[in-house]
């Protein structure tokens, strides 16, 4: 089956978007003056591990939402309360997986960069759904609460399409000789 020739349009714009270079730069000194200590970056990267952790760590805030999505399409009044835990779930574990994502992302060449920092800015959309639904839900509001939810889980696929892009396409932080690339 052909590559869908409008999401490779999308990708190639973002690449190429140089609208972006300054807030990717201003981004990057933040990040890269933030996680100072080497040991510091050298964990969030994956040193210890053998590869990269951001990878690895977004798949319990993407289990926790879209356990979270099967139990709202399951309804019933028992499912709402856990549906609730995993949305927190996966907000408390987005922070982590968002630091190692920074991390690495501080390293990459300038089209991955911003593929990078759109891939971000998107899940940070996503994020601030699943917040919202957070509340929601909190406040005893189900129906608002399911459809935040679902629509930050579209989101974060949005998000997810880019990272794999940014991943596969671009092969950002992939390394030569199966060491881990950013032990900087």
């Amino acid at each position: 089956m052909p590559e869908i020739r409008a999401f490779r349009r999308l990708t190639e714009s973002i690449e190429g978007a140089a609208v972006l270079d300054k807030a990717v730069d201003f981004d990057r000194a933040v990040v890269r003056a933030t996680a100072r200590p080497r040991a510091l970056r050298q964990l969030l990267h994956g040193v210890p591990f053998g590869h990269p952790l951001h990878p690895l760590m977004v798949q319990v805030p993407l289990g926790a939402w879209i356990s979270a999505a099967v139990l709202d399409l399951l309804g019933g009044r028992g499912n709402r309360k856990a549906a609730k835990t995993l949305v927190g779930v996966g907000l408390v574990s987005s922070t982590s997986a968002s630091l190692a994502g920074y991390v690495d992302w501080a390293e990459l060449d300038r089209e991955q960069l911003r593929t990078g920092w759109v891939h971000q800015a998107v899940n940070w959309v996503g994020i601030s759904l699943y917040g919202l639904s957070w509340l929601q839900r909190k406040r005893g509001n189900h129906a608002a609460g399911k459809l935040l939810g679902f629509a930050g889980l579209t989101v974060v696929g949005v998000g997810g399409y880019l990272g794999g892009h940014l991943a596969y396409r671009q092969r950002a932080g992939v390394s030569q000789h199966g060491e881990v690339p950013f032990d900087a």
